[in-house]
């Protein structure tokens, strides 16, 4: 049961230009076939969009994006409307254990159209170029499955209105192997899960401070991975927490 989710498609936003992309990353396994992610990609706008979807170099060494295949190539939407572009990585035998990274780029593609100008007169309505690129990371081999957690503790606190709410705070350490678009959240008694809270990438060997409101029926404390929608990590029983007044 699904009682609420914040924030299960990170987005770029650039609203004059009425283009939305999610999610923000990658961050699947190449080594194991399951190397396959789609993208969305969203025209809030009022005129129809075309975007040319290319894949190319980090310039770093770890750089696989000629092992990467995306379709389609164009991907033309609609006013008001969204559509998908799938990536594929096929990675080589010859590939140790470790992160991998490629970019994807998405440039927006002049649709010619006609306007009358100031004269009455038709002609071709200029349009704005714009181009956005992201990196992408990817993993080899097996990761861990837990996050070290330190300095962890539930605060009471009073709110503006002289409630008193309680707040999980502690330091998580990514030493897993691989990076995260992180979320923070709770589940209830019957595993139902009430609230995510995105927090950013997390990468390897990154850390995050927590210090999060706790739900009046929340039981356990829960990660969660944004770009492939699921669970991550351990979980925080919050009974075992140490209390701190």
């Amino acid at each position: 049961m699904l009682r609420k989710v914040t924030g299960l498609l990170f987005i770029i936003g650039m609203m004059a230009f009425g283009f939305e992309f999610g999610p923000l990353g990658f961050d699947k396994r190449i080594d194991t076939g399951e190397g396959y992610g789609e993208f969305t990609y969203t025209n809030s706008g009022d005129e129809v969009v075309r975007y040319k979807i290319n894949i190319f170099s980090t310039g770093k060494e770890n750089d696989i994006s000629k092992y990467v295949s995306v379709y389609p190539k164009i991907l033309t939407i609609k006013p008001q409307s969204s559509g998908k572009v799938k990536v594929f990585v096929e990675a080589p035998p010859v590939l140790k254990k470790g992160i991998y990274s490629f970019m994807i780029g998405s440039e927006n593609v002049s649709i010619p159209f006609l306007q009358k100008n100031k004269k009455g007169k038709i002609a071709p309505a200029v349009s704005l170029k714009t181009s956005v690129g992201l990196e992408m990371q990817a993993y080899v081999g097996e990761v861990g499955d837990t996050f070290e957690i330190s300095n962890e503790k539930i605060v009471k606190r009073k709110s503006d209105k002289g409630k008193t709410d309680n707040y999980y705070v502690a330091k998580l350490k990514n030493t897993t192997g691989r990076g995260y678009e992180i979320g923070v959240g709770f589940v209830d008694s019957a595993n139902s899960l009430i609230d995510v809270e995105a927090r950013g990438r997390i990468n390897n060997n990154g850390e995050l401070n927590i210090d999060i409101k706790i739900p009046s029926l929340a039981k356990e404390l829960v990660f969660y991975d944004y770009n492939n929608q699921v669970f991550v990590g351990q979980k925080i029983i919050l009974k075992n927490v140490k209390n701190n007044p």
